[in-house]
């Protein structure tokens, strides 16, 4: 009874190591369409989202509805449902209208006025690693979100977020750090998301102190 439920157990890895990697390819939901990007297998991308010329890091996860374009999002980064990140841009000055007929040769209405391209429509935003972007959250073109940030849901981001950032509302705003500087200092400089996973698999608990991190890893970097 003992060997079988040895065997049991076994079957949902209890026994051995917890990180088994056996994905070859990105979990995809059903009715997301992705165009010219560039995804890890470690990743996982939720139904009805639409990914274009976007590169996304192993262990970064999207949930339902998220809408992204033209973006490099790092490792480690979780995504929530309804999020837009870079999803084009519109004038808002000298030209009469905002309407893309006047200025686009893609036709969005399915006819174009312009005989050439008359405005740059789409910007490239860059998120970085560890980032944690709430519900609904919409990140505009031509940002930079730092390392470890958390966007509030909701928020609407119109500027670069720093390293380690907790923004929130409309337009986003700084909060507050997650950390002190010191220890967000020691994280930049560490960059513990380009460790192998058998480091990570090892040293996973101490993923959930920042002052027990820092102790024993002062040294490592």
């Amino acid at each position: 009874m003992f060997r079988r439920l040895k065997k049991y157990l076994r079957r949902f890895s209890l026994f051995k190591s917890q990180t088994v990697i056996t994905e070859s390819k990105p979990r995809i939901g059903i009715n997301t369409e992705i165009h010219d990007c560039d995804i890890s297998p470690l990743t996982s991308v939720g139904k009805n989202c639409y990914l274009y010329k976007t590169s996304l890091g192993a262990f970064t996860y999207l949930s339902q509805n998220v809408n992204i374009m033209n973006s490099a999002i790092g490792k480690f980064c979780s995504i929530g449902q309804g999020v837009c990140i870079s999803t084009g841009m519109h004038p808002s000055s000298t030209f009469v209208s905002t309407h893309p007929a006047f200025f686009s040769l893609h036709k969005q209405s399915g006819a174009t006025f312009a005989k050439e391209s008359h405005f740059r429509e789409m910007g490239h935003t860059t998120i970085g690693n560890d980032v944690w972007i709430g519900t609904n959250a919409i990140i505009m073109d031509d940002l930079t979100i730092g390392d470890g940030a958390i966007i509030g849901a909701g928020a609407i981001v119109t500027k670069d977020v720093l390293p380690y950032s907790i923004v929130v509302g409309n337009p986003a705003k700084h909060l507050r750090f997650r950390f002190e500087k010191d220890e967000i200092d020691f994280l930049l400089a560490f960059k513990w998301w380009t460790k192998d996973l058998a480091w990570i698999e090892e040293n996973y608990i101490q993923f959930h102190d920042i002052k027990s991190f820092m102790k024993n890893n002062s040294g490592n970097h």
